[in-house]
Order: C-alpha cells, then structure tokens, then sequence
C-alpha cells in the first residue's frame, strides 16, 4: 500500500473542497481559523489542513508539520494535552486558551482564543479509533485586552475609592476631634481646666431636674480662696493664677466621679453634689478643705446649700453663696482676732 505525503493528503482535501462549491467558499472566506489535525499513532498531531484565517494567523506554512515547528514548545504541549483529552474522550471539547506562536519573522506572539476540537473517525478497520481532529478557533485576544483594560482600570478606581475613603475617615477623624476640642473650649475653663460658669449651670439644671424626677437630694457647694486677693497684691497675677490651678486640681481629686467641678467666676469654684445630703455635703466640704490645705498650703471658705422643692439653680447656688460670705466673715474674724 502506498502512503500518501503531507502534500498529497492536503491536495486530495482541498480537491474534496473543490467538489463542494459552498463548503469550499465556507472553508476560504470564514472568519475563524479552522484547521484539520491528524492524530498520528505515535501519539503525536501533525496539521493537515489549515483554512486561508489559520495561515494568515500564524503567518507562516504549517501544513505537514507537528505543532513544535512553528509553536514555541510550551504552547505546543498545552495544545497536545487538549488533543490528547479530546481523543480519550472521544467527545467534542470546547475551551478557552492563552497560546504563543512564531510570527514570520520568527518573533513569539501571544493571544487567546475560543476553540472548538471534534474528534472525526476515518479508519475503515476501526471505526471508533479517532484519526483526525477538526477546530474552530475565534480570536479573543482584543476581548481579553479591552477586559484587562477594563480590570486594570477597576483597580486604579477601587485604589482610589479606597485612599478617598481612606481620607475621608481620616478628615472625619480629624473632624470628631477638632470638634471634641471645641466642645472643650467652649466648656471648659482655659485656666484651671474644670467646667466654665456656663457649662457648670447648664449640668446644674439638668441635676436639678434628674433629683426631683427620681426624688434623690442634690447638695451645692460654692468655694473661694480665703487669701486670693493677697496672693495677687503681693506675688502678682502669675502667683494667683497658680494658685487657682492648683486649688482646682486638688479639688478635682478629691471628688467623686459623679460630682462636677466649674470655675464660678474670680477665685470662687461651684461644686454640684448629685444624690448628697446636707449632712454629706458638710462632710465632703471638711475633706475638700483639709486635702487643699495640705497639698496646696491654700485654705478655703465654703458654702453649703440643699436642694429644696422649689428651688432653681439660681436659688441654690445664691443660698450657698450666703453661706460662703458667712464663712468668709468667721475666716476674717479669726485672722484678725
């Protein structure tokens, strides 16, 4: 028996083609590569027909030849494994592949397809042996690229998305503390750092107010410094502003966590006493004035006053304060005795 060459197996396809005018026409003017494989029984594929899109893509004759002669041999192996499950198999198999093959020039290109193998059978003695693999390949390579480009672009937003947002938490952050410091400001006292007049009536009322819906006592004292406006005659201002953070400091640590400290006005201090009896509040004034006078060598006055039914803050803040003018006459009284 005579075996026919690459060449002879090539011209008796094409001269199949020529006895079939559309099938030739599809074979020639289809956009897609087609190509005919013919499983060799050594294992191996050799290229026997290439339509004119096939050719035109690898830029160079294949017919005749196994895939390693014009396809880098990583793609060809990749191609053979394909071929050689499709063969096994005995089914048509439909993949997606990323190849390289070998310009004219001899220059490796990359792309991606869409194929289609189907195993054919043209072995008279064994009709279930596959002898030849028919493809359809569709070039995808502008799909991947514009779909990279387009992942590649997600990304540079996404990184975006995330150093705004990033930004935005942290000018939020910024935000919440600049704010935070504000509130402070505009509570706190700038000198001694306790509660400003204004804020210490504010919490005033409102502990008004929480006694008398949960009926608890609520007890005011209202401290000055016995000898403030000495301090400032004979040391100056500086001295007296020392004085007046430290007498609040020692204050402040003496305290409960639930009392409130404020800078009445000058050298006087408004202490509220939530849930406090008279009879605490006097015991908490003792404590208040021998822990000053110990850590500061500052004695203080103070004036105690009880919540009463039909007070406001302003009403018991005054009777504190009347008290105090009577402590401060009983301080001057022994000074000058």
């Amino acid at each position: 028996m005579t075996l026919e060459s690459p060449l002879q197996m090539q011209q008796s396809f094409h001269d199949a083609l020529m006895g079939h005018p559309l099938i030739r026409e599809l074979w020639n003017h289809f956009p897609e590569n087609m190509f005919l494989v013919r499983v060799e029984e050594d294992g191996h594929f050799t290229v026997e027909a290439a339509n004119p899109a096939q050719v035109d893509t690898i830029g160079r004759e294949c017919l005749g030849q196994p895939l390693p002669a014009f396809l880098p041999a990583a793609t060809a192996e990749s191609i053979y494994a394909r071929y050689r499950e499709c063969v096994a198999r005995n089914k048509p198999m439909r993949y997606q592949e990323h190849a390289a093959f070998f310009d004219e020039h001899g220059n490796e290109q990359y792309g991606y397809w869409l194929t289609l193998i189907v195993p054919l059978h043209n072995a008279d003695d064994d009709p279930q042996r596959v002898t030849h693999l028919f493809g359809i390949s569709q070039d995808v390579t502008e799909l991947h690229q514009a779909r990279d480009e387009l992942e590649r672009h997600n990304q540079v937003l996404e990184a975006r998305v995330e150093q705004r947002t990033a930004e935005l938490q942290h000018a939020n952050r910024e935000l919440r503390l600049l704010n935070g410091q504000l509130e402070e400001m505009a509570t706190r006292d700038f000198l001694t750092g306790c509660y400003n007049r204004r804020h210490i009536e504010t919490l005033g009322q409102r502990e008004i107010e929480r006694a008398w819906r949960y009926g608890t006592s609520l007890s005011v004292l209202m401290i000055d410094l016995d000898a403030f406006k000495q301090i400032n005659d004979t040391q100056g201002h500086g001295a007296g502003d020392v004085a007046l953070k430290r007498v609040a400091a020692s204050l402040q640590s003496a305290l409960r966590t639930n009392d409130l400290l404020g800078r009445f006005g000058g050298d006087e201090f408004l202490i509220l006493l939530p849930e406090s009896s008279n009879e605490d509040a006097r015991a908490t004034a003792e404590r208040l004035q021998q822990q000053t006078l110990e850590l500061t060598a500052i004695s203080i006055s103070v004036g105690i006053a009880t919540l009463r039914r039909d007070d406001s803050l302003e009403s018991l803040a005054a009777r504190a304060d009347q008290q105090l003018l009577a402590a401060k006459r009983e301080y001057h009284r022994k000074v000058s005795g």
